[in-house]
């Protein structure tokens, strides 16, 4: 009942629907998997000043690679407490925080390189999102690559270091114009 030697029992339209494409592949294509298409057409396109300030963020994330081991919450209370924060701490501290609390491993380029990894312009969409005062934005950005436990310590890290960049990274972009 229901089934007749190898194949199912079919009805006239979708017996013809079948033999009509019957050379096609029927397979869709997902927009937000990496294999939908080349990401180099679709990578976005920094400004110079981006450019230049990604190259500053890499550098900071080597720096990170070498700087000690640290409690994030206690690296997090000691940088909520002082006045005036450098940006190199913050930095360090955030990928620090962002290495042991990622949902997976991260990729940023050596300083130099010409293309862009997909967690570097997530990192410059977060900064921008913090900017433009997306606090909504900027809690689904850390929430895409950060397990729950280190959203809050993430928030803060990435605020920090968003608010700390502009003084520097951006004045001097001024300034050359």
């Amino acid at each position: 009942m229901g089934f007749e030697g190898p194949h199912l029992r079919m009805g006239a339209a979708r017996r013809a629907a079948a033999e009509s494409h019957a050379g096609e592949t029927n397979v869709l294509p997902f927009p937000a998997c990496q294999s939908f298409g080349p990401l180099t057409d679709h990578a976005p396109k920094f400004s110079p000043a981006e450019a230049e300030e990604m190259e500053r963020i890499r550098w900071f994330v080597l720096k990170s690679l070498l700087s000690s081991q640290t409690d994030i919450e206690r690296a997090c209370f000691l940088l909520a407490g002082e006045e005036d924060v450098s940006l190199e701490r913050f930095a360090i501290a955030f990928f620090r925080a962002l290495a042991s609390k990622a949902r997976r491993p991260l990729t940023f380029y050596r300083p130099g390189a010409a293309a862009f990894s997909e967690d570097e312009i997530w990192l410059a969409r977060l900064i921008c999102a913090w900017r433009d005062g997306d606090e909504a934005g900027a809690r689904a950005l850390i929430a895409w690559r950060v397990r729950p436990e280190g959203h809050r310590w993430l928030r803060f890290l990435s605020r920090g270091l968003a608010l700390a960049l502009p003084l520097q990274g951006l004045e001097d972009a001024d300034a050359k114009r």
